[in-house]
C-alpha cells in the first residue's frame, strides 16, 4: 500500500471517529433536561406510593389474618363441626398462599420511591445516574402492575381456587356443589385483589414516554462520501 493510500485511510478513520463522537454528544441530554425528567419520575413514584403501600400491606395483613383465623377455627371445630372445619381449613390454606405470593413477587410501586430517594443528585453526573435508575424503577413498576392484571395471574388464581374446590368435594368426600361454592368464594376474593390493584405507574410511564422522547430518537446525521483514484494517489471526500 502506497504512502498516500495509508494517509487517506488514517484520515478516514479519524473522520469516522469524530463523526461518531459528534453524534453521541448530540444525543446526550443536557443537565436541565435530566433534572426535568428526574423531577417528573420522582413526583410520579412518590404520588403513587401511598395507595400502592395500602394495597400491598392491606392484602398481606388481610390474607394473614384470614389464614390464622381460619386455621384456628378449623383446629377448634374439627371434632364438633367437621364440615365447617374443613371449609375453614381450605380457606385458610388459600389465604396463606396469597401471603406467599405477595412476598415472593412484591408490589414494586409500594417501595420504588423509597429506593430512589437516597440516591445522590448533587452533580450532573449523579443526576444522570439517578435518572437512569429512576427510569428503570418506573418501568419495573409498570411491568409489575401489568403482571398483576395479566391473564397468567387470572389463570394461576383460578387454578388455586379450582384446587380448593376439588379438595373440598373429593378429598373430603363432600357434594360437588360444596366444591363449587368453595371455588366461587375463592375466585371472588382473587378478583377483588386483582382489580383493586393500583395501575398508576402504567399511566405515568405512558405520559413520560409521550412527553419525553428518548435521547436516542434524535435525527440521525446523514453523510455522503466519495473515493477517487488516480495514478500515484487517491482522494477522499466526506460531505454532511
Amino acid at each position: 500500500m502506497s504512502r498516500w493510500k495509508r494517509f487517506a485511510l488514517v484520515v478516514l478513520a479519524l473522520v469516522a471517529v469524530g463523526w461518531t463522537a459528534a453524534y453521541a454528544q448530540e444525543a446526550v441530554l443536557s443537565d436541565e433536561q435530566v433534572t426535568e425528567r428526574l423531577g417528573f419520575i420522582t413526583a410520579a413514584l412518590e404520588a403513587g406510593q401511598p395507595r400502592a403501600r395500602t394495597w400491598l400491606y392491606g392484602w398481606i395483613a388481610g390474607y394473614s389474618a384470614g389464614a390464622v383465623t381460619m386455621g384456628t377455627l378449623a383446629a377448634t371445630n374439627w371434632d364438633e363441626d367437621r364440615v365447617f372445619a374443613q371449609d375453614m381449613l381450605v380457606g385458610g390454606a388459600t389465604f396463606a398462599l396469597g401471603v406467599v405470593g405477595l412476598i415472593i413477587d412484591p408490589f414494586t410501586p409500594a417501595t420504588a420511591a423509597k429506593k430512589l430517594r437516597p440516591l445522590p443528585e448533587t452533580t450532573a453526573l449523579e443526576r444522570t445516574a439517578k435518572l437512569i435508575r429512576a427510569e428503570e424503577l418506573l418501568r419495573e413498576c409498570a411491568r409489575r402492575e401489568k403482571s398483576g392484571r395479566s391473564l397468567t395471574t387470572h389463570l394461576l388464581n383460578a387454578g388455586v381456587n379450582a384446587a380448593a374446590g376439588i379438595v373440598t368435594s373429593v378429598a373430603f368426600d363432600r357434594p360437588a356443589t360444596d366444591g363449587l361454592v368453595s371455588f366461587a368464594v375463592g375466585e371472588a376474593v382473587s378478583l377483588l385483589n386483582i382489580f383493586s390493584q393500583p395501575m398508576r405507574a402504567t399511566r405515568d410511564l405512558k405520559k413520560y414516554e409521550a412527553g419525553y422522547p428518548a435521547a436516542a430518537a434524535a435525527p440521525s446525521p446523514r453523510a455522503s462520501w466519495s473515493l477517487s483514484f488516480w495514478p500515484g494517489g487517491l482522494s477522499f471526500r466526506l460531505q454532511f
